[in-house]
């Protein structure tokens, strides 16, 4: 399930590129780290963000990425016990248009380590996390049940 769950990260990643910085991703690791596990997601945001970028580009941001997605993982899965809540969908909405904005948040502070001027990064890309957020919210309002469904089917 996990080894699936990489390949849909990777490939909505590559494929939805040309729409900045929306992408199916955060929400599958979100997703994961709830359904699986805190573990789990974070695998699958390190790997995923390596195969990605094998097509996208390696750099410097690879390793921030890796720490960003990894500490969103960490961070949902601390809602494992809300799952089962009746209108838990939306929650799980609002902490991933939150991901959007945290992951700029990370990716500045990388940026000013290497770089210098943290705040320049960090106004230079709110418009970029904004999308991500807003695609986070819209991705996360498609995806949850149909994998969730799925992991029940599963038994996971």
């Amino acid at each position: 399930m996990l080894s699936m769950l990489i390949s849909i990260a990777v490939i909505g990643r590559v494929y939805m590129n040309f729409i900045p910085n929306v992408q199916p991703l955060t929400t599958i690791i979100i997703i994961t780290a709830v359904l699986m596990g805190r573990t789990n997601g974070m695998i699958l945001a390190a790997i995923s963000i390596i195969v990605s970028n094998m097509y996208l580009g390696v750099g410097t941001w690879t390793f921030s990425q890796i720490v960003s997605f990894s500490l969103i993982a960490l961070i949902a899965g601390s809602f494992y016990r809300l799952k089962d809540k009746k209108h838990f969908i939306y929650l799980l909405a609002v902490i991933s248009g939150l991901a959007g904005y945290f992951h700029g948040f990370i990716m500045s502070i990388f940026n000013y380590i290497i770089f210098g001027n943290f705040w320049a990064y960090y106004f230079a890309g709110l418009p970029f996390d904004t999308y991500h957020a807003v695609g986070n919210i819209v991705i996360t309002l498609i995806l949850y049940q149909p994998i969730r469904s799925t992991f029940k089917i599963a038994k996971i």
